[in-house]
């Protein structure tokens, strides 16, 4: 028995996805595609069935505090159930226009736009934007967030920052394998595959790295920050902006795991127009490096990197119809034997039909371009166009 003013919610799904995909090998087995399925070895295509699920428990614990954990299992995550967030929450009761609320464990940064459906799933498609499959797979804050709130009769306006640790590899992924679309979101314990890329096999500079990245992970006992704010009215929808900076010392190396600097700002826009059609639109632009001294100033690794999408979703009784357009890029800043530019462009469609209230069923295709020169260090092309779709079915708990 549960003691008095606790109370317990827990929500969740379990999925059903079939998949068909194209000859590329995926980088979830050690390749340079992008996209979450593929060939496993590449030249052949492949059809797949997969069960997966992931739950919410959200903890009452009185008026003011709150605990949420969420937990994912897949077949692609190193343990079989994994922490994607943990924290406990304070919001009291605002006084008046001004509210204020706090939250301390493991959460995501406040950056995705179309990931606002449970266990940071998106309403529109499977498949997240370039920018949040990044979000998923590389970024977490461990650590504390302070929120203010202020209301207006039209506007409310949100000012937030957090100040966090174990996230030193992020940007280990977009530097070497660059951007890629998934719905796989990273839990706290698990380990992310790397293509055997020139400048981590044996012999070359950086070859104390592990074959696989542990995005968070404390490296240099530093602490990094972000901040927030945003706008949201009642008829002209909701802007954002955040700064990121996880303070890294990317010469640090400890258990086959570098830090990496890494700095972005995101912003987005989302606004419903008249025919209940939503639209969604983010930007990230930013950079990481790798060990940066003074014989190297722009470090072994330096890249820098962007990306932007535009969604538009539309609603009609059980159905949803979505078009979301990606673009993406890497600069190689650097001077070391690898190349980590990159630069593509995807299209993902999707339809929705929840033929009962606690049923969800998704179709998607998505088709991606890309160019990245190091892919001939591997002998694959270094242009390719990957496809793949997906019928999804999710039981809702």
């Amino acid at each position: 028995m549960l003691p008095s003013g606790i109370d317990i919610d827990v929500k969740g799904y379990i999925e059903g996805r079939a998949v068909a995909t194209g000859r590329t090998r995926s980088w979830e087995d050690g390749g340079l595609g992008k996209l979450r399925f593929g060939s496993a070895n590449g030249g052949s295509r492949r059809a797949m069935v997969r069960l997966e699920g992931a739950a919410v428990a959200r903890v009452m614990l009185g008026f003011d505090w709150t605990g949420i954990i969420h937990v994912t299992a897949n077949q692609e995550q190193h343990v079989p159930v994994d922490i994607v967030e943990a924290f406990i929450q304070y919001k009291p009761a605002p006084r008046g226009a001004v509210g204020f609320s706090a939250k301390a464990g493991a959460f995501f940064p406040p950056i995705s736009m179309e990931n606002s459906s449970l266990a940071w799933t998106s309403p529109y498609t499977i498949t997240s934007s370039a920018i949040n499959s990044w979000v998923g797979e590389e970024l977490k804050a461990v650590g504390g967030e302070a929120k203010l709130t202020y209301r207006t009769e039209d506007i409310d306006f949100e000012v937030s920052g957090a100040a966090f640790v174990a996230n030193d590899p992020a940007g280990t992924q977009l530097a070497w394998r660059g951007w890629s679309l998934h719905d796989r979101e990273a839990g706290l314990f698990d380990r992310l595959p790397l293509a055997p890329i020139r400048i981590t096999r044996p012999g070359a500079r950086l070859f104390k790295q592990a074959p696989t990245e542990e995005p968070f992970h404390e490296i240099d006992g530093r602490v990094g920050y972000y901040a927030h704010v945003s706008a949201d009215h009642f008829d002209y929808g909701t802007l954002t902006a955040l700064w990121y900076d996880n303070n890294a010392d990317d010469k640090v190396l400890r258990a086959g795991q570098w830090a990496w600097r890494t700095r972005f700002w995101s912003a987005g826009y989302k606004v419903t127009l008249p025919g209940d059609v939503d639209v969604l639109a983010q930007v990230m632009r930013g950079g990481t490096s790798v060990v940066t001294v003074p014989t190297v100033p722009n470090g072994v690794v330096n890249t820098d990197f962007w990306a932007t999408y535009l969604l538009v979703s539309k609603e009609f009784d059980r159905h949803r119809v979505s078009l979301r357009l990606d673009r993406f890029g890497t600069n190689d800043e650097d001077t070391s034997l690898d190349n980590n530019n990159e630069h593509g462009t995807a299209v993902t469609a999707a339809y929705v039909l929840r033929p009962a209230p606690r049923q969800r069923l998704t179709i998607e295709a998505l088709y991606v371009k890309s160019y990245r020169p190091e892919r001939a260090a591997l002998g694959l092309p270094i242009r390719i166009g990957e496809t793949q779709f997906q019928a999804s079915y999710r039981f809702f708990f």
